[in-house]
């Protein structure tokens, strides 16, 4: 038995066209797959910058984070499920190699001779009369759907980085004021009590009534420290920088969300409807989901194939054919196990389920809206309460001022107190508009505001 080898791996002795057909398999067994994601243990993190901004903030809010990874290795799912269905009208090729001895049957004695036999077999699927087409239509709109839960876990991770970075900024302002107000209630307590014990002008339960006023604002600017931390934690896990902590944020531009008109509830809702994200996502599902049932109610198809095959023999048989081209048909006439009916069964109920999803994704879209235009509305009552808030401080600071200067009070604490306070209140109502108008435009498939802009200096 001739045992050598071409470099590639067909034997020597193969026919010239045989060993055309080997190289084509080699060929097709190195094809490339795609290729995977990138592990996120080798991945760069950059420092965050010093002072950070917003635009940082949201610009480092990218693929790295988790949660986008997850969504981004969906579509990596779902593009390799694709291929795979694509590649059912493929070319298979398949390299039959039998080295073998055998001893004929008209011979006494065990007289074994060299029987080897090798060949390429080529085959291709013609016609599954729609069954292909079903799945790769299912399996298309499934890729497409994944895509677009990518771009809506983008946006919503991107609002969510915009949410954390407000609450960072309003958790230092609740800290300073309640440090104004702790401030106050202790210099008011240590007054009370000096004189209490020195001049005996005050009664015991005064002095306590003053010391009870100082521990609790006292826990009240422990809690708002602690906050501050835990609103930074949060902004890094959001950044993906687990371990980096932003000490110094910048208070944000938010001129893209002022100045607009609210808009009707109803004039909106066919908008939404029509292009909300999350609905489109389940468009999709239900899509592919049809398409599945309809792939599934092929099962039992018949199944048009074409072969060819290229052998060579050690010994030369007349029975025996060199070339030979098939053409096959498969016709499935009995199914005991039931394995169409079970599939069209699931399919069916995978269909409805999306089905009620996207029914249910309708009504809780229709309610969210109806409740983001009246909060628009009630911040828009707060920013003008805000406003005249902020208007009578000034002028109780300027008047507090005038008096300590006079004599006729001793300290500013309260009004710098209540300032503080306002100027929180006044960032919360500001911090609040901008995320209100930022959903909304994600529901209406806008891009973030904020990034428009600066693509478009």
């Amino acid at each position: 038995m001739n045992s050598r080898f071409c470099c590639w791996g067909a034997p020597a002795w193969l026919s010239a066209p045989a060993r055309a057909w080997a190289a084509a398999a080699v060929m097709v067994m190195l094809w490339p797959v795609p290729a995977l994601a990138q592990d996120p243990s080798t991945m760069v993190r950059p420092a965050l910058p010093v002072p950070l901004t917003l635009l940082d903030a949201l610009t480092f809010a990218g693929e790295s984070h988790p949660q986008l990874r997850a969504a981004q290795a969906a579509v990596g799912f779902a593009e390799i499920h694709l291929r795979e269905v694509q590649a059912s009208y493929g070319i298979d090729v398949t390299l039959d190699l039998q080295p073998r001895v055998a001893s004929r049957a008209a011979l006494r004695g065990a007289n074994f001779e060299n029987d080897s036999r090798y060949g390429i077999v080529v085959r291709k699927r013609l016609s599954d009369f729609g069954r292909s087409t079903s799945r790769r239509k299912a399996a298309a709109t499934a890729m497409k759907g994944e895509e677009l839960a990518y771009r809506l876990a983008r946006d919503q991770h991107a609002i969510e980085v915009m949410e954390r970075f407000f609450a960072v900024i309003l958790a230092d302002l609740r800290y300073q004021a309640d440090d104004e107000s702790m401030t106050v209630s202790f210099f008011r307590y240590k007054r009370l009590a000096d004189r209490q014990q020195r001049f005996e002008q005050y009664s015991e339960l005064e002095v306590k009534e003053r010391e009870a006023d100082y521990r609790e604002a006292f826990v009240r600017r422990l809690r708002s420290d602690l906050d501050r931390r835990e609103t930074r934690n949060r902004l890094a896990l959001a950044l993906d920088h687990p371990d980096q902590l932003s000490g110094d944020l910048e208070m944000p531009d938010l001129a893209p969300y002022s100045g607009r008109e609210i808009p009707d509830y109803h004039e909106l809702l066919e908008q939404v409807l029509a292009k909300a994200p999350v609905l489109a996502v389940l468009h999709e599902q239900v899509a592919s989901a049809r398409a599945s049932l309809a792939a599934a109610g092929k099962h039992n198809t018949p199944v048009l194939s074409a072969e060819f095959q290229a052998r060579d023999y050690a010994q030369e048989i007349g029975s025996r054919d060199q070339y030979r081209v098939d053409l096959k048909m498969t016709v499935p006439l009995m199914d005991g196990r039931r394995l169409g009916a079970t599939r069209v069964a699931r399919a069916r109920n995978r269909l409805y389920q999306l089905q009620a999803q996207l029914a249910a994704a309708e009504y809780r879209l229709r309610d969210h809206l109806l409740e983001i235009v009246h909060q628009l509305q009630i911040n828009q009552a707060e920013q003008a309460a805000a406003f005249a808030q902020e208007e009578f401080r000034s002028y109780y600071q300027d008047r507090s001022r005038a008096l300590y200067e006079l004599e006729l009070r001793s300290d500013l604490g309260d009004a710098q107190a209540h300032v503080a306070e306002t100027m929180w209140r006044s960032a919360r109502v500001v911090f609040e508009r901008a995320l209100l108008w930022a959903e909304l435009d994600a529901l209406l498939g806008r891009p973030l505001a904020l990034i428009q802009g600066r693509q478009q200096q």
